[in-house]
Protein backbone atom coordinates (compact mmCIF):
# COMPACT_ATOMS: atom_id res chain seq x y z
CA UNK A 1 0.00 0.00 0.00
CA UNK A 2 1.08 3.43 -1.02
CA UNK A 3 0.96 6.82 0.61
CA UNK A 4 -2.21 7.73 -1.58
CA UNK A 5 -3.46 4.23 -1.08
CA UNK A 6 -3.57 4.73 2.57
CA UNK A 7 -4.57 8.12 2.60
CA UNK A 8 -7.51 7.21 0.39
CA UNK A 9 -8.11 4.61 3.14
CA UNK A 10 -8.72 6.16 6.41
CA UNK A 11 -9.28 9.91 5.37
CA UNK A 12 -12.89 9.45 5.45
CA UNK A 13 -13.04 8.92 8.76
CA UNK A 14 -11.61 12.23 10.14
CA UNK A 15 -13.73 14.20 6.95
CA UNK A 16 -14.03 17.10 9.50
CA UNK A 17 -10.53 17.96 10.12
CA UNK A 18 -9.26 21.42 7.96
CA UNK A 19 -6.37 22.59 7.04
CA UNK A 20 -5.44 24.87 9.48
CA UNK A 21 -5.44 21.64 11.98
CA UNK A 22 -2.38 19.61 10.03
CA UNK A 23 -0.57 22.74 8.16
CA UNK A 24 2.66 23.01 9.15
CA UNK A 25 3.06 26.86 10.55
CA UNK A 26 4.66 29.17 11.21
CA UNK A 27 5.59 28.73 7.01
CA UNK A 28 9.14 30.00 5.50
CA UNK A 29 8.39 32.62 3.15
CA UNK A 30 10.20 34.48 0.83
CA UNK A 31 9.45 38.51 -0.51
CA UNK A 32 9.47 38.88 -4.25
CA UNK A 33 11.60 41.57 -4.30
CA UNK A 34 14.59 39.44 -2.51
CA UNK A 35 16.83 37.02 -4.86
CA UNK A 36 17.38 34.11 -6.03
CA UNK A 37 20.02 33.47 -4.94
CA UNK A 38 18.74 34.13 -1.27
CA UNK A 39 15.79 31.60 -2.03
CA UNK A 40 18.42 28.85 -3.39
CA UNK A 41 20.60 29.70 0.32
CA UNK A 42 16.73 28.93 1.92
CA UNK A 43 15.69 26.14 -0.13
CA UNK A 44 18.96 24.43 0.65
CA UNK A 45 19.27 25.25 4.39
CA UNK A 46 15.93 24.12 5.41
CA UNK A 47 16.06 21.00 2.71
CA UNK A 48 12.78 21.91 0.96
CA UNK A 49 11.96 22.22 -2.36
CA UNK A 50 9.88 25.16 -2.71
CA UNK A 51 8.89 28.42 -0.65
CA UNK A 52 5.83 30.61 -1.09
CA UNK A 53 6.55 33.98 -2.12
CA UNK A 54 4.56 36.95 0.16
CA UNK A 55 4.89 40.37 -0.28
CA UNK A 56 5.73 42.33 3.03
CA UNK A 57 2.00 42.38 4.53
CA UNK A 58 2.81 38.55 4.37
CA UNK A 59 -0.07 37.85 1.33
CA UNK A 60 0.59 35.11 -1.23
CA UNK A 61 1.93 36.33 -4.33
CA UNK A 62 3.44 33.62 -5.87
CA UNK A 63 5.66 30.13 -5.28
CA UNK A 64 9.70 29.53 -6.06
CA UNK A 65 10.82 25.72 -6.46
CA UNK A 66 14.08 24.28 -6.76
CA UNK A 67 13.25 23.80 -10.77
CA UNK A 68 13.00 27.83 -10.73
CA UNK A 69 16.53 28.23 -9.10
CA UNK A 70 17.83 25.14 -11.75
CA UNK A 71 16.38 27.64 -14.48
CA UNK A 72 18.13 30.56 -12.27
CA UNK A 73 21.19 28.51 -12.52
CA UNK A 74 21.18 27.66 -16.03
CA UNK A 75 20.45 31.13 -17.31
CA UNK A 76 22.78 33.25 -14.75
CA UNK A 77 19.77 34.51 -13.03
CA UNK A 78 20.81 33.90 -9.31
CA UNK A 79 21.05 38.10 -8.84
CA UNK A 80 17.36 38.49 -10.63
CA UNK A 81 14.37 39.10 -8.44
CA UNK A 82 12.26 36.27 -7.35
CA UNK A 83 9.20 37.92 -9.07
CA UNK A 84 10.81 37.21 -12.55
CA UNK A 85 11.30 33.82 -11.95
CA UNK A 86 8.40 32.44 -9.26
CA UNK A 87 5.00 30.76 -10.35
CA UNK A 88 2.26 33.42 -9.94
CA UNK A 89 -0.70 31.60 -10.88
CA UNK A 90 -0.86 30.03 -7.23
CA UNK A 91 -2.75 26.78 -6.75
CA UNK A 92 -3.00 27.52 -2.76
CA UNK A 93 -5.76 26.00 0.13
CA UNK A 94 -7.58 27.89 2.28
CA UNK A 95 -7.74 27.25 6.32
CA UNK A 96 -10.70 26.04 6.60
CA UNK A 97 -10.91 23.73 3.69
CA UNK A 98 -12.10 19.86 4.78
CA UNK A 99 -8.98 17.35 4.42
CA UNK A 100 -10.86 15.44 1.43
CA UNK A 101 -10.83 18.22 -0.50
CA UNK A 102 -7.19 19.15 0.51
CA UNK A 103 -6.60 15.51 -0.79
CA UNK A 104 -8.77 15.63 -4.38
CA UNK A 105 -6.04 18.90 -4.87
CA UNK A 106 -3.08 16.83 -4.46
CA UNK A 107 -4.60 14.58 -7.12
CA UNK A 108 -5.77 16.99 -9.43
CA UNK A 109 -2.77 18.70 -9.67
CA UNK A 110 0.09 16.09 -8.64
CA UNK A 111 2.16 18.99 -6.77
CA UNK A 112 4.21 18.17 -3.75
CA UNK A 113 3.08 21.15 -1.51
CA UNK A 114 0.12 24.21 -1.16
CA UNK A 115 0.40 27.04 0.57
CA UNK A 116 -2.29 27.42 3.44
CA UNK A 117 -3.68 31.43 3.15
CA UNK A 118 -6.31 32.96 5.62
CA UNK A 119 -9.31 34.88 4.55
CA UNK A 120 -7.05 37.69 3.79
CA UNK A 121 -4.92 35.62 1.33
CA UNK A 122 -1.96 36.10 3.98
CA UNK A 123 0.18 33.19 4.41
CA UNK A 124 -0.24 31.17 7.13
CA UNK A 125 0.94 27.18 6.71
CA UNK A 126 1.92 24.79 4.02
CA UNK A 127 0.97 21.84 3.40
CA UNK A 128 2.03 18.31 2.20
CA UNK A 129 0.70 14.96 1.88
CA UNK A 130 3.34 14.19 4.30
CA UNK A 131 1.35 16.69 6.91
CA UNK A 132 -2.26 15.28 5.72
CA UNK A 133 -1.30 11.57 6.50
CA UNK A 134 0.62 11.70 9.67
CA UNK A 135 -2.51 14.38 10.94
CA UNK A 136 -4.94 10.97 9.89
CA UNK A 137 -2.29 9.23 11.73
CA UNK A 138 -1.96 10.68 14.61
CA UNK A 139 -6.17 10.83 15.14
CA UNK A 140 -5.78 6.85 14.88
CA UNK A 141 -3.59 7.79 18.10
CA UNK A 142 -0.79 5.23 17.06
CA UNK A 143 1.36 4.68 14.27
CA UNK A 144 2.19 1.33 12.83
CA UNK A 145 4.95 1.10 10.65
CA UNK A 146 7.03 -1.31 10.09
CA UNK A 147 11.19 -2.44 8.67
CA UNK A 148 12.48 0.08 6.09
CA UNK A 149 8.96 1.68 5.22
CA UNK A 150 9.33 4.19 7.96
CA UNK A 151 11.25 6.43 5.76
CA UNK A 152 9.21 5.80 3.18
CA UNK A 153 5.83 7.11 5.40
CA UNK A 154 7.44 9.23 8.23
CA UNK A 155 11.53 9.98 8.10
CA UNK A 156 12.34 13.38 8.36
CA UNK A 157 8.91 14.61 7.48
CA UNK A 158 7.36 13.59 10.61
CA UNK A 159 8.86 16.45 12.50
CA UNK A 160 6.87 19.01 10.25
CA UNK A 161 3.99 18.29 12.05
CA UNK A 162 5.36 19.55 15.21
CA UNK A 163 3.75 22.00 16.81
CA UNK A 164 5.18 25.57 18.31
CA UNK A 165 7.85 25.61 15.71
CA UNK A 166 10.36 23.05 17.03
CA UNK A 167 13.74 22.75 15.78
CA UNK A 168 14.85 19.69 14.48
CA UNK A 169 15.73 18.01 17.67
CA UNK A 170 19.17 17.25 19.54
CA UNK A 171 20.29 14.20 21.61
CA UNK A 172 20.96 15.07 24.96
CA UNK A 173 20.44 11.78 27.00
CA UNK A 174 21.60 8.05 26.45
CA UNK A 175 21.40 5.06 28.46
CA UNK A 176 22.56 0.99 27.72
CA UNK A 177 19.67 -1.30 28.70
CA UNK A 178 21.00 -4.65 30.24
CA UNK A 179 18.89 -7.33 29.37
CA UNK A 180 20.47 -9.81 31.50
CA UNK A 181 19.57 -8.53 35.25
CA UNK A 182 15.96 -8.03 35.44
CA UNK A 183 15.95 -6.71 38.95
CA UNK A 184 17.83 -3.57 37.04
CA UNK A 185 14.73 -2.89 34.53
CA UNK A 186 13.82 0.68 34.99
CA UNK A 187 17.00 2.18 35.57
CA UNK A 188 17.10 4.00 32.67
CA UNK A 189 13.56 5.42 32.97
CA UNK A 190 14.92 6.73 36.43
CA UNK A 191 17.96 7.77 35.09
CA UNK A 192 15.92 10.08 32.32
CA UNK A 193 13.81 11.42 35.00
CA UNK A 194 16.41 12.98 36.89
CA UNK A 195 17.88 14.40 33.84
CA UNK A 196 14.50 15.91 32.80
CA UNK A 197 13.66 17.47 36.43
CA UNK A 198 17.64 18.42 35.59
CA UNK A 199 16.83 20.65 32.51
CA UNK A 200 13.68 22.25 35.11
CA UNK A 201 10.82 19.90 33.21
CA UNK A 202 7.58 20.23 35.19
CA UNK A 203 7.12 17.11 37.41
CA UNK A 204 3.68 16.49 35.55
CA UNK A 205 5.43 16.00 32.52
CA UNK A 206 8.37 14.45 33.76
CA UNK A 207 6.14 11.90 35.33
CA UNK A 208 4.33 10.74 32.16
CA UNK A 209 7.74 10.19 30.15
CA UNK A 210 9.30 8.01 32.85
CA UNK A 211 6.07 5.44 33.11
CA UNK A 212 6.21 5.51 29.17
CA UNK A 213 10.20 4.44 29.10
CA UNK A 214 10.13 2.53 31.91
CA UNK A 215 7.76 0.61 30.14
CA UNK A 216 9.51 0.38 27.25
CA UNK A 217 12.69 -0.45 29.11
CA UNK A 218 11.26 -3.41 30.65
CA UNK A 219 10.10 -4.82 27.25
CA UNK A 220 13.47 -5.08 26.21
CA UNK A 221 14.48 -6.60 29.15
CA UNK A 222 11.87 -9.33 28.92
CA UNK A 223 11.30 -9.85 25.80
CA UNK A 224 14.13 -8.78 23.43
CA UNK A 225 17.18 -11.21 24.77
CA UNK A 226 19.04 -8.66 23.55
CA UNK A 227 21.18 -5.25 24.52
CA UNK A 228 19.40 -2.15 24.12
CA UNK A 229 19.39 1.59 24.42
CA UNK A 230 17.32 4.44 25.11
CA UNK A 231 17.67 8.36 23.55
CA UNK A 232 16.51 11.25 24.89
CA UNK A 233 16.02 14.39 22.13
CA UNK A 234 14.91 17.71 24.14
CA UNK A 235 13.86 21.23 22.96
CA UNK A 236 11.70 23.55 25.14
CA UNK A 237 8.10 21.84 24.61
CA UNK A 238 8.72 18.58 23.39
CA UNK A 239 10.85 15.29 24.14
CA UNK A 240 11.50 12.37 21.73
CA UNK A 241 12.33 8.86 23.39
CA UNK A 242 13.65 6.32 21.52
CA UNK A 243 13.92 2.46 23.22
CA UNK A 244 15.29 0.44 20.89
CA UNK A 245 17.04 -3.63 20.83
CA UNK A 246 18.63 -5.86 18.32
CA UNK A 247 16.33 -8.52 19.35
CA UNK A 248 13.69 -11.15 18.26
CA UNK A 249 11.06 -8.34 17.51
CA UNK A 250 7.63 -8.04 17.25
CA UNK A 251 5.83 -10.30 14.85
CA UNK A 252 2.49 -9.30 15.19
CA UNK A 253 2.08 -5.63 16.39
CA UNK A 254 -1.52 -5.42 16.57
CA UNK A 255 -1.70 -8.38 18.57
CA UNK A 256 1.00 -6.58 21.00
CA UNK A 257 -0.90 -4.00 21.31
CA UNK A 258 -4.34 -5.65 23.09
CA UNK A 259 -4.56 -5.39 26.65
CA UNK A 260 -3.42 -8.54 28.35
CA UNK A 261 -2.07 -10.23 25.88
CA UNK A 262 1.98 -11.09 26.88
CA UNK A 263 4.70 -13.46 25.86
CA UNK A 264 6.69 -13.30 29.16
CA UNK A 265 7.72 -16.51 30.54
CA UNK A 266 6.92 -17.45 33.96
CA UNK A 267 9.85 -16.71 36.11
CA UNK A 268 9.16 -12.94 34.76
CA UNK A 269 6.02 -13.07 35.88
CA UNK A 270 7.39 -13.99 39.39
CA UNK A 271 8.88 -10.24 39.64
CA UNK A 272 5.40 -9.08 38.94
CA UNK A 273 6.34 -8.11 35.32
CA UNK A 274 4.45 -9.61 32.07
CA UNK A 275 0.73 -8.34 32.26
CA UNK A 276 0.42 -7.70 29.09
CA UNK A 277 0.07 -3.71 29.56
CA UNK A 278 3.45 -2.45 28.40
CA UNK A 279 2.46 -1.22 25.25
CA UNK A 280 -0.91 -0.19 26.31
CA UNK A 281 0.85 2.55 29.22
CA UNK A 282 3.15 3.95 26.67
CA UNK A 283 0.95 4.75 24.38
CA UNK A 284 -1.76 6.66 27.31
CA UNK A 285 1.53 8.14 28.15
CA UNK A 286 2.56 9.36 24.71
CA UNK A 287 1.47 12.22 22.48
CA UNK A 288 2.76 10.02 19.80
CA UNK A 289 4.19 6.30 19.44
CA UNK A 290 5.82 4.71 17.03
CA UNK A 291 6.40 1.30 16.82
CA UNK A 292 9.26 -0.45 14.34
CA UNK A 293 9.59 -4.13 14.24
CA UNK A 294 8.93 -7.00 12.30
CA UNK A 295 10.04 -10.92 13.71
CA UNK A 296 13.85 -11.16 13.89
CA UNK A 297 14.84 -7.55 13.60
CA UNK A 298 14.47 -5.81 16.86
CA UNK A 299 12.24 -3.07 18.18
CA UNK A 300 12.39 0.85 18.00
CA UNK A 301 9.89 2.62 20.12
CA UNK A 302 9.84 6.19 19.18
CA UNK A 303 7.71 8.12 20.92
CA UNK A 304 6.80 11.93 21.20
CA UNK A 305 6.13 14.33 24.29
CA UNK A 306 4.51 17.91 24.33
CA UNK A 307 3.75 19.87 27.26
CA UNK A 308 -0.02 20.25 27.54
CA UNK A 309 -1.53 23.33 29.74
CA UNK A 310 -1.70 21.69 32.61
CA UNK A 311 1.50 20.47 32.90
CA UNK A 312 3.29 23.48 33.12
Amino acid sequence: MDIDDLIKKIQPYFSELKAEDFMSSPVVTIREDQKASEAKELLRTRRISGLPVADKEGKLKGIISIEDIIHALENNMLDSDISELMTKNVVCVTKNEKIMDVFKKFEMYGYGRFPVVDENKKVIGIVTKYDLMIALLVKLSILYVHDTRREQFVGVEIYRSIPKNVKIVREEFEFQIDYRDISMAGTGASELKKFLISKNFPPKFVKRIAIATYEAETNVVIHSNSTGRIKAYIEPEFVEVRVNDNGKGIENIELAMKEGFSTAPDYVREYGFGAGMGLTNMKKCADRMIILSSKGNGVLVEMHFWRHEDEN
